[in-house]
């Protein structure tokens, strides 16, 4: 076969593989020894229902929602809260007492909106010129992050998809990305964690197993290092796309400036992570973001800004 009928190949077999995320769903096997030695640690499962299952947002390119899913427990196994359950064994148990852990979120979200994109793109372009345009954006990476979240930015957002989005500053490649939150309490101990991970293959390892797996060690390793302490400190912490808990302005430094500026400074930190444009008011302590083809209203209260909606605006070009 030519290079041409390669390419074509190659980029048609990775569609289709990732819009079967909407079929049933093709199980990941993960390598691990010593399963069993895990079974003492207690294990509650509060999270929304939603979390455990499948979802395509939308594959209609004209959507805001376009090109984001939800990928649900039957895509592991063994599942990612048992995968959960036996690393924090591995890394937390102790001989003394019983390991109990609540896990409030324990989601995964797929962004692949630029290679769907880029697609599209391909598609319309004949012969080896198009296939190189769906082939490119396939070999984008993005740099494996965990950051601490704040669970009440998380639940402020009404748009489930947004959850799933990144900023520029996290993806600059706009490489295709796992997006994976883990939210749990660990013997009367809270933390909640946003990790994200290429979909590109390195080496023989299989991304989203790697992606989960080392979301989960990430996540546990906050435990040793108490890092979650550091949300103490005043912080434009956002949903989606949180900002690193070790990046603070100092007290002292806030109070020279205007509330009003501050929350102009917050609110605009979100519409730029949400990848959005300018912001503008939309009363004493609510923004609204430009991002195209809609709006996404921003509201800020007690030194936090986060997203609540979106907005049409079907009059725009």
């Amino acid at each position: 076969m030519d290079k041409q009928g390669n390419l074509m190949k190659r980029y048609l077999f990775l569609l289709s593989a990732l819009l079967c995320a909407g079929c049933s769903p093709v199980v990941t096997k993960v390598n691990v020894t010593d399963m069993v030695k895990s079974e003492s640690v207690q294990m509650q499962d509060v999270r929304p229902a939603s979390e455990k299952v499948d979802k395509i947002f939308s594959l209609l390119i004209t959507s805001k929602e376009y090109g984001v899913m939800r990928w649900g427990d039957a895509r592991l196994s063994p599942t990612s809260m048992r995968l959960l359950q036996h690393e924090a064994f591995q890394e937390l148990a102790a001989a003394d007492r019983p390991l109990k852990i609540t896990v409030s979120h324990f989601v995964i979200y797929g962004n692949m909106r630029a290679q769907f994109r880029s697609g599209a793109a391909g598609g319309a372009v004949a012969g080896l010129a198009g296939a190189l345009i769906a082939n490119e954006i396939a070999s984008h990476d993005a740099s494996f992050q965990t950051q601490i979240v704040d669970e009440t930015a998380f639940n402020s957002v009404t748009d489930e998809y947004l959850r799933g989005t990144y900023s520029s500053t996290e993806n600059p490649d706009k490489a295709s990305v796992y997006i994976i939150y883990i939210d749990t309490d660990i013997d009367g101990k809270k933390i909640f964690t946003r990790t994200i991970a290429s979909m590109k293959p390195h080496d023989d390892k299989n991304p989203f197993a790697d992606a989960v797996q080392l979301a989960i060690k990430n996540h546990l390793s906050q435990y040793k290092t108490g890092m979650a302490t550091a949300l103490t400190v005043p912080n434009a912490t956002i949903a989606p796309a949180m900002t690193s808990p070790t990046v603070h302005a100092a007290p002292e430094a806030l109070e020279t400036v205007s509330a009003g500026s501050i929350a102009a400074s917050m609110a605009q930190r979100v519409a730029d992570q949400l990848g959005c444009g300018a912001i503008r008011p939309d009363g004493s302590s609510s923004f609204v973001a430009s991002c195209g083809t809609y709006d996404v209203a921003i509201n800020c209260d007690n030194g936090k800004c986060y997203p609540t909606h979106s907005i049409s605006t079907k009059g725009n070009p």
